[in-house]
């Protein structure tokens, strides 16, 4: 029946501890933006400079999570977490974890880099510690691509 399924969530899941966040909430709408750099060369005489490709920009993906209760704090701090890389001694070990996004047939497991997370707390903060129980987080994506990709490859 219908009306019992449990909706489908979208979630992040680090690339390199399996750990994951599934949202409380989908998000309501969701940026995914593509850019390409062309050199423009221009040419005396002629009206308009002639454009030789260079190379593409990352895809961002950019879309707000809502978090209410349980552990607010604990899955920004998660999210964060993505964006820095591990030491050893004063030593770089690795990079940031890259991370895949799961969101229906819309993302069904892009590996990305976290470019950005902006959270605000506000409304209601637990009565004995200030914690927050809830809060809104801007999370900028970029796709990790190991290698170049065709316009035909897009588009299937």
């Amino acid at each position: 029946m219908s009306w019992d399924k449990q909706p489908i969530k979208g979630y992040l899941v680090d690339a390199d501890t399996g750990e994951r966040l599934e949202f409380q909430y989908n998000p309501n709408n969701i940026s995914d933006e593509k850019s390409t750099s062309y050199a423009a060369i221009k040419i005396p005489g002629m009206s308009h400079p002639r454009y030789q490709y260079v190379a593409g920009e990352p895809r961002r993906i950019v879309f707000k999570i809502e978090l209410f209760k349980d552990s607010v704090k604990q899955k920004v701090d998660w999210l964060r977490s993505l964006q820095y890389p591990e030491h050893a001694g004063s030593m770089l070990k690795n990079a940031p974890h890259r991370v895949i996004l799961i969101f229906g047939d819309l993302y069904p497991g892009v590996t990305c880099i976290v470019r950005s997370v902006k959270a605000r707390y506000f409304g209601l903060f637990d009565q004995t510690n200030l914690s927050p129980q809830r809060a809104e987080v801007d999370i900028t994506l970029e796709e990790y691509v190991d290698q170049s990709v065709n316009g035909s490859e897009v588009r299937s």
